[in-house]
C-alpha cells in the first residue's frame, strides 16, 4: 500500500533554487561516527571516500549539540542536499532538529545511507546498498551526473508527552513487547556483535518464544486507552503495539491491513489474541483474516492523530522514552513530510 503523502518523482541534477556559480547541487554530509556501521574500518572508509571531494562539508557528531551545530553550519553554507550516514537514531534527531529548530530557510533534500545497525529508515527512504557504496553513488550523482534519481516524500510522527518541552520527530513508534524487545537487543543481541536480518531474527524468534510460554517478562501485556479522530477504544491489554508511516519494517515486515486512509499506519495485538499462532504469518504480511477484527483482538486502521493512555515506556525510532501515565496521553500525529533522494 503506498500512502497518499509518497511522491515518487523524477529530480533533475539542477536545483532549482541554486544560485549562479554554486553548481546544482550543494551536498553536506553528516556521519555518526559511533553508528554500528560506522565503527572501526567504517568511518575510515567513508573519509576515504570523501577525500576527492574537498569542497563538501562533512561533519562527524556524536552528540546532539554536535548536530545542531553541523546543521546550523549547513544552513550558513546553503546546502540543500543533507546526506545522513548513521543510523535511525541519528536521522530522528535530525528531524527533530529541522522540524523544531527550522534551521534552513528551505527544507533541503535528506539522503540516507545505511550507517547504523538496523537502518530500518533507511531500508524503506534511503539509498541501497552498504554506506559507502551508496555514498559514493550518490556523490557521482551530485557532482558528475551520473544516475537517474527520484524523490519520495514521506509523512513524519510527531510525538509528544504532556511534560515534554519540543516534541520528537521519527518515523516508528513503538510500544509493549517492542519497547522490550529492543530493551532485549541492546542488554543481549547487541552484544553479541550481531546486526542486521540476523539481530532481527533473533529478536522476533524470542518474542514468539515468549508469547507460546504466556509467562514472559518480554511479552508481558500493557493497558492502553487508544483515541483517534474516528475511534475510541476503551483500556484494555495490548501484547504489541505500534504505529508508522514507513512502507516496510525489519525483514521487511508490513504488518498493516486496513485500506488506506490517514498518513499514520497502526497495528495493535491485544493480550489474549484469537487464533495469533495461525494469523501471525499473515498479519506480519499484511494479509488481513475474517477475525483480524477488534473484538478478536487485533487492530489496524489509519489515523492522522492519536492519543494513548499508556503504562511502560515507547520507543520512536529505536529511542527509548519512559511514561508517566499520571501527566496524561501521548500523542502521536501527523507532523509533515520529508523529501527523500532514492538512486
Amino acid at each position: 500500500m503506498v500512502l497518499p503523502s509518497d511522491l515518487h518523482a523524477p529530480v533533475s541534477r539542477h536545483a532549482p533554487d541554486a544560485p549562479p556559480g554554486c553548481g546544482p547541487w550543494r551536498p553536506g554530509i553528516i556521519s555518526n561516527p559511533l553508528s554500528g556501521g560506522n565503527k572501526g574500518h567504517g568511518i575510515q572508509a567513508v573519509r576515504a571516500c570523501l577525500q576527492g571531494y574537498p569542497k563538501i562539508p562533512h561533519r562527524e557528531v556524536r552528540t546532539m549539540a554536535d548536530l545542531r551545530k553541523a546543521v546550523n553550519d549547513f544552513a550558513a553554507r546553503g546546502v540543500n542536499l543533507v546526506v545522513v550516514n548513521s543510523g535511525d537514531g541519528t536521522v530522528q534527531a535530525l528531524l527533530t532538529l529541522l522540524f523544531n529548530r527550522k534551521p534552513f530557510p528551505t527544507p533541503p533534500l535528506l539522503a540516507l545511507v545505511s550507517g547504523g545497525t538496523t537502518n530500518m529508515t533507511h531500508h524503506d527512504l534511503g539509498l541501497h546498498g552498504d554506506h559507502v557504496r551508496a555514498l559514493r553513488r550518490l556523490l557521482n550523482w551530485a557532482c558528475h551526473g551520473e544516475g537517474d534519481a527520484r524523490v519520495r516524500r514521506r509523512s513524519v510522527l510527531r510525538v509528544s508527552r504532556p511534560e515534554d518541552r519540543e516534541p520528537v520527530y521519527g518515523f516508528f513508534f513503538g510500544a509493549a513487547s517492542i519497547f522490550r524487545a529492543i530493551q532485549f537487543f541492546h542488554s543481549s543481541v547487541h552484544r553479541m556483535g550481531l546486526s542486521g536480518d540476523a539481530a532481527h531474527l533473533i529478536v522476533l524468534s524470542r518474542f514468539l518464544w515468549g508469547v507460546m510460554r504466556r509467562q514472559d517478562a518480554l511479552v508481558g501485556p500493557v493497558s492502553a486507552a487508544i483515541r483517534t479522530e474516528r475511534m475510541v477504544l476503551p483500556r484494555r491489554d495490548y501484547l504489541l503495539l505500534l504505529i508508522t508511516t514507513l512502507d516496510r519494517l525489519i525483514l521487511r515486515l508490513t504488518p498493516f491491513w486496513a485500506p488506506p486512509g490517514g498518513p499514520l499506519r497502526m497495528t495493535a495485538v491485544g493480550a489474549h489474541p484469537h487464533r495469533l499462532a495461525w494469523a501471525f504469518p499473515n498479519l506480519i504480511r499484511g494479509r488481513a483474516l475474517p477475525y483480524a477484527r477488534p473484538e478478536y483482538g487485533y487492530l489496524s486502521c489509519t489515523a492522522a492523530d492519536v492519543r494513548l493512555e499508556i503504562s511502560g515506556g515507547y520507543t520512536v525510532d529505536g529511542e527509548l522514552f519512559a511514561v508517566d501515565p499520571r501527566r496524561g496521553p501521548v500523542q502521536v500525529q501527523d507532523g509533515g513530510t520529508v523529501d527523500f533522494l532514492r538512486l
